[in-house]
This record gives C-alpha cells, structure tokens and sequence, in this order.
C-alpha cells in the first residue's frame, strides 16, 4: 500500500498502470515475550517495549513531560496539535497523550497523533501489555486497532476531537509519505524505537532529516535515548537539543526543539521527486470556514460529517430527499471482498472497509445507530468466491482470523441459522447498515445545514468561491469551497472536465421476513441477503451497467430470487411461492468509473493539464516537476458503484483533509489512484499511444 514497496508492470495499454506488491497477507509479527515480572520484550530486537516497572510514569517523563505538552495543548490556539511518533508499540505514548489532551486542550481542538509500527502487536498482544492502565481509554484503542496490515489506518476517536493514523510499514516509507508535498505540519515528534544501538534503522540521519522536515518551527522532539549520533543528528536536522534528567535507572534523555525563528530546511536538503507530482495542488488555500456540498447521499453525507468534525460549518443541497437514489435501499452489506494479490483497488477496498467498519462501529457506540434496526456489524458469511486464488486468500487469511477465516459447509450452515448450499469465508467484522439510518446519523450535527428537495442543482464558480444555484439560475448559497457529491447525476455538472463516467442499473427485491426464512447473519453470494431489520429481507442486486431505467422489472425480480435460492436450498419453496409481480423494490442507478475506483479529491484544470503534463504524450516515463493545476475550492466524490457503504467514509475523510491541508488518510499511490485527475493524466498517455498505432 505504501510507495516504498511498490512494484510497477505496465500493461498493453501505456495509460493503465497496475500497481501490485505480490500477495495478500499480513505484515511480519511482533513476536513478543515476557519477562519474570510481565513486561512484554521484542523477541526481534532483544529489547524492552518498557525500560522500567512504573511504565506509564516513564512514558511521561520522557515524551509528553518532555515536549511539555500540558502547557503547549492549553496554549495552542490552532487546530489540529499534530504529534509524530517512531515506534507505536503498545501505544501507551498515544494514551498518555490523548489523556493529557482531554484534560488540557480547550474546547473545539484538536489531536492528531502519527505513529509508524513496521511490526505491530496483535490485539490479545496489546490488551494484556495495557492491561494495569484501564484508567486509560484502553478500550477504545482496542476497538480501533486495525488488523496487522500493511498501509495507513486512520481512526477518528473521542466524536472527532482526535485522529490516529498508524502507519504499518518500516520508518523511512511512512516518512517519505509524510514529507513528499514539502508541508510541515508536526508540532511535536516522539522517538520511541528500540533502542539505537538494537535497532539502527529507526535513528539514522537521513530520516532525522526527514522529521526535521516535517516539523513546524517551534516544533520538540523528545527521546528516551542520550545517544551522541542521536545528538549530532537531531541538531543536523534543525533543531537545537539538550540533555535532560532520565527516568528511573536511566540517567539522561534528550528533548529538542526547533526554533520559533528558524526557517524550513534548504531546498537542496529536499529530494527531487521520483514522480510527476500532478496530484500535488499547485495553489494551497487555507482552510475554508464554510463549504457547499451537493448530494445528500452517503458520498456527501460522509464528507459533510468530516468537515463538520474539523469545526467547519456545511450546507447539504439535494434535489431531492436524502438517500432519494442510490442510497436509498433499506438495507446494504457492508463488506469487502478479498484478493489474494495487493493492488490499487484490493488495498484501496481493504482500507476503506476497515476505516468505515471502525466509523460505524462509534456511531453504535454513541447510539446514533440503532443495534437491530439501522444494522448490525456482527459478521457476514461469503459462499461467492474471493476475487483471484482462494487457496491464497485462505491461505493469508489464516493468519488474519480478525479480519476472515475459511469456513466449510457445515459451518456456514451453523453461521447463518439456515442450510448454505456451500462453505467460504466468515468475516467477523461485516454485516449489514440501513443506507438512510446512516445518512440521516452523518447529518445530525450542529455545524450541518440540510437543504433537501430543491429541484436541479448546479455548481458554478463565484468571485469569492463557489455558489450552488436552482433551476430558475438563483443562487442559494456561496462558500469559498464546494464538494460534488450527486452520484450519477454529478456528471451533469457544468464545472467538471470530462471524465469517463458511466451508469450501472441495480435493482433490490423486497421480501417480507417470516419465520419460513431464518437468518442470523448477513449473506454475500452472487447477491446478497440479511437479517429482516424491519420486518422485511432487501436482496439484490442486479447489476446492468449502461442501463438507465429506473423502472422496476419483473425478470429482476425473478433473477434476484433465484441466485437467493441457490445459495439458500431451504429457502427455495418459500421464495418459489412468491408472486415476483406482486413484490416490492427498488431500482436506481450507480455511478462507476472503468478502473471501479471512485473519483476522489480535488477537480483538475483540464486546459492547465492538457499544457503542463503534454509531453508526456511523448514519453510517459519522464518526469515533470510542476504540480497540478486545480479549480480552487472545487471537489469531487463520486463513483462509488455498489460499494457507498465502504467507500464513501474514507473518501469523506480524504476530501476533508484534502480541504483542511491535513496530512492525508491515504498513501499517495492510493490517493493518486482514485483521483478525478487520473483520467486526464491517462487520456495524455493514451492519445501518444495511439499515435504510434
């Protein structure tokens, strides 16, 4: 997932790049052990993750003492406070920290806490280490641990007050990522690796320089070593460092701070990219107090609660009611299908999957979703096959049990209440979500203003921004930013270049639950089932694209029985007896793109890229310095096709952090590969292509 351990093949067409990194499986483990008095040792590096028994008072001294966060977070008067961090370990730095922000930082701040792992510890692993701190909010980081897998998973925790992004890869990849677009955003930096001696990889200069980079003036850097090379290379990098009083058998720590005057490194410490940074925004814009979005789908409404969550006011337009389309079914799964081969849109998948399962989860938690009635994330049963090799994807699976398990016939059987016509994968952490429940969750938010029913709506440029106007060209609003978010009515907008966009027909069957039909968990097969929330099962869905009739049919209908009762047997009389012309549905149309990855970020200058990125119509390969050129304040977030639940809240959260010139929920080859801005890059190959032709 990360650029570092990509690997590039082009295909016959020179446009497509396929971006791979051999098999699915999880990242190579901690391997932990534990001394006579229970304190957990690296089995790898021969280290301690503790260097003391009082472990939390060690923590303090040494990192959140020692960047004198208690006074600096009362202090702070923008918004987020970003902390980096070397070494996640058992994230107890992460919990004093949260810990010292929940009781320091006024009202309406922020925390967003950056943490590199290359081999992070399970969650049995990390309990029984944080198992003496339950006076921290332990809990809630074992409900967010990600699985062992490599890329960055963020997490939003404590209603949106903090961010934890946790980079799973080694020190130098994460923080290539984090300084590529030359932006300093680190407030305070914790170096927490073992020790330099056991683990030199995590202390060497040129990645000191890179967090030298990284880091705002005025920025600390705290460590529990007192290392001179350590010493000579943190004031290498900038900043100006002292010893300081260690903790308990350890004489000496250091603590740095680069100075309020001191300006970014020489451009000459930077290094040329290795790649056309045309995703990189040219024009930077501060962070806008307002933003429009249009769509009052799960696309917009997921982008609406992310920037609400960073304070800034929303107003959601719809032409009509919320969830009115494609978000509209009553019930959808919320699931994703594995691949035995990393790729774009495997890894993209996974991790939009992970991320919304884990956003979800917290909107249960606080009772904005209803256990029963607005979904249940209790599991899924998949008798279709996974995407490429089962044997692989059982294979790597084997060592994720929290994220799938390979499971027979006869235990599918036992999973779903109701004989399966086949075994296949049990994913614990699925299951099923009402589309309108979680629309109408994502807009009940103080900072969101509904606007519903208003007919056509259209974006245009405005002197000071963007304004949304009606059919009758009166204008209902302006703001300094803008979010296309319509599904696939976003295509009609006249700001938008031309993008390869199409429609896919799907339709839903509306079968009344009874007790002829058991169900105890979610079902995906070549459709998809779940429990009768409301008293009636939604399955579906058919899948027509070019198709743009949003009339009902009677042969979906029948199609959509059928595949239920394949994967069913016991269903099979009870859906035979059904009158197809006598059910109920609902059919509307998706919104995908050729490569099934949504469009998400900001809007290209079609003309700016058509002249700046030109010659690569001669050699594709070459690199061209200049960042993209992109429509001020303008972005999009569509395409999602039959995957909103999944997709919907990370690309959310990469637009907001997109507008709020945060660091990015995403790596770049990600980020790069659902951006709108990619097609016009690919048209530029292509037309070379086929000139040689």
């Amino acid at each position: 997932m990360l650029r570092g351990s990509w690997q590039r093949f082009r295909i016959r067409n020179p446009a497509a790049v396929i971006l791979a990194r051999g098999a699915f499986g999880p990242m190579t483990p901690a391997d932990p052990t534990w001394d006579d008095n229970g304190r957990p040792r690296s089995s790898r590096y021969g280290d301690g993750y503790f260097g003391s028994e009082d472990s939390a008072r060690e923590s303090a001294h040494v990192f959140v003492d020692g960047s004198d966060l208690a006074a600096r977070l009362a202090q702070h008067s923008a918004t987020p406070f970003v902390v980096g961090e070397l070494g996640f370990g058992t994230g107890l730095n992460f919990l004093l920290t949260w810990d010292c922000f929940a009781r320091r930082a006024g009202e309406g701040r922020r925390l967003h806490f950056v943490s590199i792992e290359k081999h992070p510890l399970r969650r049995n692993e990390l309990e029984r280490c944080l198992s003496p701190y339950s006076d921290l909010r332990t809990r809630d980081l074992l409900q967010a641990l990600p699985p062992p897998v490599e890329g960055v998973h963020r997490r939003v925790l404590d209603g949106g007050r903090v961010l934890l992004d946790l980079y799973y890869c080694d020190a130098m990849t994460a923080l290539e990522e984090l300084t590529r677009d030359g932006q300093a955003r680190f407030d305070a930096w914790y170096l927490d690796g073992f020790s330099p001696a056991k683990n030199p990889e995590m202390w060497t200069p040129e990645l000191l320089q890179r967090i030298g980079r990284s880091s705002r003036s005025g920025a600390s850097v705290a460590t529990f070593s007192a290392a001179g090379a350590v010493r000579r290379g943190l004031e290498a990098a900038g900043f100006s460092v002292q010893r300081r009083p260690g903790f308990g058998r350890k004489r000496e720590c250091l603590q740095g701070q680069r100075g309020t005057g001191q300006q970014a490194l020489p451009a000459a410490a930077h290094p040329a990219p290795t790649e056309t940074p045309w995703d990189l925004p040219k024009a930077r814009c501060s962070a806008p107090e307002r933003v429009i979005v249009l769509g009052a789908g799960l696309a917009g409404c997921h982008v609406a609660a992310a920037l609400a969550r960073r304070g800034c006011a929303v107003e959601v337009f719809d032409a009509e009611s919320p969830a009115a389309r494609a978000s509209g079914n009553p019930q959808g799964l919320l699931f994703h299908r594995l691949s035995h081969q990393r790729s774009s849109l495997a890894d993209f998948s996974l991790g939009a999957f992970l991320y919304s399962r884990s956003l979800y989860g917290a909107l249960f938690e606080c009772g904005e979703l209803v256990h029963g009635r607005d979904g249940s994330l209790d599991g899924c049963v998949q008798t279709a096959p996974p995407r490429g090799d089962f044997d692989a994807v059982r294979s790597a699976v084997a060592a994720l049990p929290e994220l799938a398990r390979s499971i027979d016939r006869e235990t599918a059987t036992e999973l779903l209440g109701t004989t399966s016509a086949q075994g296949g994968l049990w994913h614990p952490q699925s299951g099923w979500l009402s589309p309108p429940r979680v629309c109408a969750a994502l807009l009940h938010h103080p900072a969101i203003r509904l606007r519903a029913n208003c007919g056509p709506l259209l974006i245009r440029q405005a002197s000071d921004g963007w304004r949304i106007e009606d059919s009758e060209a009166r204008t209902l609003a302006t703001a300094p930013a803008a979010v296309i978010a319509a599904g696939s009515t976003s295509v009609a907008q006249a700001a938008l270049p031309q993008l390869p966009l199409r429609v896919a027909r799907g339709q839903t069957t509306h079968v009344p639950g009874s007790s002829r039909l058991p169900l105890r968990h979610a079902l995906c097969h070549r459709g998809y089932v779940a429990p009768a929330g409301t008293g009636e099962h939604c399955i579906g869905a058919t899948f027509s694209p070019g198709d743009d009739s949003r009339e009902l049919r009677i042969e979906d209908h029948r199609s959509n029985l059928t595949e239920l009762a394949r994967a069913l047997p016991d269903w099979a009389p009870a859906l035979q007896a059904l009158n197809p012309s006598a059910l109920d549905g609902r059919a509307e149309l998706r919104c995908v793109s050729p490569d099934y990855l949504p469009l998400v970020g900001p809007v290209p200058d079609s003309e700016s890229f058509a002249s700046v990125y030109a010659d690569l119509a001669r050699d594709a390969r070459q690199i061209i310095s200049e960042c993209g050129s992109y429509l001020p304040g303008l972005y999009l977030s569509t395409a999602m096709g039959s995957r909103g639940l999944s997709y919907a809240a990370l690309a959310g959260e990469l637009i907001a952090s997109q507008i709020a010139d945060e660091a990015l929920p995403l790596p770049a080859e990600l980020v790069r590969a659902v951006a709108p801005a990619r097609f016009l890059i690919r048209a530029i190959v292509r037309a070379n292509a086929i000139g040689r032709d």
